[in-house]
């Protein structure tokens, strides 16, 4: 019944204007993917810039 991938992954909650949600939504429609992979996407690609300096 269950498979044996382990994800590693944290649930939280956090507060984004309602226009940069709308955006990432309509965006997630346009990729066919979701919200929260963008978002996810947004931080890695933020997280190398600034270890870049």
């Amino acid at each position: 019944m269950g498979t044996s991938e382990t994800v590693d992954e944290t649930k939280t909650t956090i507060v984004i204007p309602t226009e940069l949600l709308d955006d990432f939504k309509h965006l997630a429609i346009d990729m066919k993917t979701t919200v929260t992979a963008l978002i996810v996407e947004s931080m890695k690609t933020y997280l190398k810039e600034i270890k870049k300096k």
